[in-house]
């Protein structure tokens, strides 16, 4: 008896590393299961010889292939997420320096105003710095050209934006082309925005120009 349980339960383990996704292997394996629920000894013990029989012809039986599991979706590096929408927070040294509405600057409350009060100075300065009226901490969007002749970036975006870097070491060059890249610009503090690009691991102060 101990044998042929041996047999049983050798070839019940073969049965599931080998497949459980072919028919008569399943088959096969539910006919084990079937016996393992039946309560009296001599009944249980007959029951498994009638399923030991159907061993070898479900091992011969040609495996079925499983179907291939779905391949994840991957974000590619280029994609724009959402503007990212204001977060109510302490200003801190702005609020005693300005007041409770921050800087005097209009609010910005889409993308074409994030940063436009720099553009009538020419990116001298900007008031990054949260107002109460602002629903916008800032946005995304492909690069369309960018300009290194002098070292700092000028990045032209697709949305017709152009930010320029104005403090910090030179950016010196980009390795691949504009279009490969997504500027994330955020606000700031020492009166510049800050400007993050998918494949360049550091931050750039930048401003506004156009």
């Amino acid at each position: 008896m101990n044998v042929i349980k041996e047999i049983i339960f050798s070839g019940l383990f073969l049965l599931l590393a080998v497949s459980a996704h072919a028919d008569p292997r399943d088959d096969a394996l539910s006919a084990m299961q079937r016996c393992s629920g039946v309560g009296d000894k001599a009944q249980r013990l007959a029951c498994y010889d009638s399923a030991a029989v159907r061993l070898p012809g479900a091992l011969r039986a040609p495996s079925v292939a499983a179907a291939p599991m779905p391949a994840p979706l991957v974000a590619s590096a280029a994609d724009v997420p959402p503007p990212m929408r204001r977060t109510k927070h302490s200003n801190g040294f702005f609020d005693r320096l300005f007041g409770p509405d921050g800087p005097k600057r209009a609010p910005q409350t889409t993308v074409a105003e994030f940063g436009s009060e720099s553009i009538a100075n020419g990116g001298t300065h900007a008031y990054p710095q949260p107002m109460d009226q602002d629903t916008l901490d800032g946005f995304s969007a492909r690069l369309a050209s960018y300009d290194l002749s002098s070292g700092f970036l000028v990045a032209t975006l697709d949305n017709g934006q152009v930010w320029k870097q104005v403090s910090g070491e030179p950016l010196g060059h980009l390795t691949s082309a504009a279009p490969q890249y997504v500027a994330t610009i955020s606000r700031g503090g020492s009166g510049a925005y800050v400007m993050k690009l998918n494949r360049l691991g550091r931050s750039l102060q930048v401003r506004r120009i156009r």
